[in-house]
């Protein structure tokens, strides 16, 4: 939840062309006005927003279903939202020489979310019913 708050701060304030709001802590205005904040055209708040999003509902419903496919689904965009962090986190500080604290929010969120998930498979692993073995995962 609070990774899909900070991906719809900046998307609402990307497309409402307004300033943000980051009290001073770090260059929050310029890193997401930079050419790397946007991929396809479109702001990657947004698609911070999409994968956060996608990870509640799967994580939702493969704990509803007891589905380790949809538990391993959101572990596999955690995984690559975190790469894609590290990428963005990269471009701050060596690219643009700038910070963003929301960013950094983010980057922190998405990273504990990896673990959260793993450390919810590798807890399952064993569970037949979770596991689908027992007609839980169909």
């Amino acid at each position: 939840a609070v990774g899909l708050g900070v991906a719809t701060y900046l998307t609402v304030v990307h497309y409402a062309h307004q300033p943000i709001a980051c009290n001073g802590i770090g260059d929050c205005e310029y890193v997401n006005s930079s050419e790397y904040a946007e991929l396809v055209g479109l702001p990657v708040a947004l698609l911070g927003g999409v994968a956060y999003a996608s990870m509640l509902l799967l994580t939702a419903a493969a704990w509803a279903r007891r589905d380790a496919m949809l538990l391993l689904g959101a572990w596999g965009i955690a995984l690559a939202s975190t790469g894609f962090s590290a990428y963005l986190t990269y471009i701050e500080l060596e690219v643009l020489d700038a910070i963003c604290v929301y960013c950094v929010v983010s980057a922190t969120v998405v990273t504990a979310l990896l673990a959260v998930l793993s450390v919810a498979h590798w807890l399952t692993r064993d569970d037949a019913e979770f596991a689908g073995e027992a007609g839980g995962g169909d």
